[in-house]
């Protein structure tokens, strides 16, 4: 998003993959990416075969189903893509529930010879977690989110839409929507 006077502008859905690490990446989890139904059941196949008939894989068989999804795709960018990623996030308020997203960008940026940048501002709604705990019995964020909907601005809910949880995209929406709700407490 970026602010345009008073307001703000959302741009096209956000959503980038870069090419996996050579010899460092040999399963991905259906649980935690944004693919197609057929590819999240291959995916799940994979990883039970890998679980009980290990021979039968090659190393990198769910890496190879991920990246030819049609959902990934067309999100997956060159290595030079992260560069520019870095210094606009330097100029910029960062959302996040935790650091683990920074800390995967900043080993990226690493691997590949990329200066790491840091946020300007980093807006964690993770140190909130001890009064999501206490309102809604969960700090989890999508418990978190389904505690406070009910709140949330309808406009955000219509530009952020939310799906199932652990999706990145989705985990993303329902993470700004709880940033905004925590904001506007706190004016």
């Amino acid at each position: 998003m970026t602010r345009s006077g008073d307001g703000w502008v959302r741009s096209e859905p956000f959503f980038a993959v870069l090419p996996p690490p050579g010899g460092q990446l040999n399963r991905v989890s259906s649980g935690y990416s944004t693919v197609t139904p057929k590819t999240a059941e291959i995916l799940d196949i994979l990883e039970e075969t890998e679980r009980s008939a290990r021979e039968f894989l090659h190393n990198d068989d769910s890496v190879n189903a991920y990246f030819a999804d049609p959902k990934v795709k067309p999100h997956l960018k060159p290595t030079s893509w992260l560069s520019g990623f870095v210094k606009l996030m330097s100029k910029s308020t960062v959302i996040v529930k935790g650091d683990m997203d920074l800390k995967a960008l900043k080993s990226a940026c690493a691997k590949y010879k990329i200066a790491y940048h840091p946020p300007m501002h980093i807006f964690d709604i993770a140190r909130h977690n001890p009064e999501f705990s206490k309102r809604c019995g969960t700090a989890k964020l999508e418990g978190t989110y389904r505690c406070i909907s009910k709140e949330l601005d309808g406009g955000l809910k219509k530009a952020f839409p939310v799906g199932q949880a652990h999706n990145p995209v989705f985990d993303s929406a329902m993470t700004v929507q709880i940033a905004a709700w925590l904001a506007k407490d706190m004016r």
